[in-house]
């Protein structure tokens, strides 16, 4: 990690010492960076772990439903929505905590912002689901089939 150093009211975060020989560069490099994140994201925050098992249910549920691709579609991206608004909170409240470790109003109201997306993201993700699930009881009680 580079040396921080306050100056005054910023921060100021120094080059990287490591030899450019030494980072790792290139897709496969990057896909690591991004499981080494992810895997972070996962220790550290359990409602990322909330968010998921939640996604398993859900899956499980529109597998036993015989979801339409269309309905996947529509399930997949509610779920995509939730973890990704997940990690870049946990991202924020990351950086602010780096920037401002003590107490401040505005570190306060940037995290409470980010929560706010994680929310919104998560009750849109709701009501996603329980219109799939709605419409696919509905053809199931009324015994039609066809796309969504």
């Amino acid at each position: 990690m580079p040396p921080i150093a306050r100056t005054g009211r910023e921060l100021a975060i120094s080059p990287s010492t490591t030899s450019d020989k030494l980072h790792r560069r290139g897709l496969p490099a990057a896909f690591g960076y991004a499981a080494a994140g992810l895997g972070a994201a996962w220790r550290a925050q359990p409602n990322l772990r909330v968010h998921a098992g939640i996604a398993v249910v859900v899956i499980a549920t529109g597998l036993l439903l015989h979801l339409p691709l269309l309905a996947w579609g529509l399930l997949v991206f509610a779920i995509a929505l939730v973890l990704v608004a997940e990690l870049l909170n946990t991202a924020v409240e990351t950086l602010v905590d780096l920037v401002s470790p003590g107490d401040h109003p505005l570190a306060k109201q940037t995290k409470d912002v980010a929560a706010a997306a994680v929310l919104v993201a998560a009750a849109g993700a709701v009501a996603i689901g329980l219109l799939v699930a709605g419409w696919a009881l509905a053809r199931a009680a009324a015994g039609t089939g066809g796309m969504l």
